[in-house]
């Protein structure tokens, strides 16, 4: 019975990490993080480097693509949800440039509002995917 409760365990584990680090970011094998606080865009220091680090592994790899997947609470309206997660795709797209990736591997998805009501960090994120 316990193994079948590790995968919920484990995703409990993250959304809490998740909600106690905002602005932050994570880690999950080709998939990055980024947190973003509530109604921004900005990144931080800790996200600029985070997303220099996955442009340097997306050069080094045998990398088919970067996917940039955009996401926001379901706090406020989806309209102005799904413009802050075209928002928040575009940085981190301009920063993976900045960063030396080409423009043309980049595949950007705004998912726009996801989840619940609740604010929390969890689904205020984009996630970096490096496609091999």
């Amino acid at each position: 019975m316990f193994m079948t409760r590790k995968p919920f365990i484990v995703a409990a584990l993250l959304v809490a990490f998740a909600a106690s680090a905002p602005q932050g970011f994570a880690q999950q094998g080709d998939r990055f993080l980024i947190y973003f606080d509530e109604f921004s865009a900005n990144l931080t220091e800790q996200t600029r480097a985070t997303i220099a680090d996955v442009a340097r592994r997306a050069r080094e790899g045998k990398t088919v693509a970067v996917r940039i997947e955009a996401r926001a609470s379901a706090t406020g309206s989806p309209l102005a949800n799904r413009y802050l997660a075209l928002t928040r795709s575009q940085v981190v797209a301009d920063e993976l440039v900045k960063d030396g990736l080409d423009a043309g591997m980049l595949q950007q998805v705004a998912i726009g509002q996801s989840g619940s009501e609740d604010p929390s960090v969890a689904e205020r994120r984009v996630d970096i995917v490096i496609e091999r």
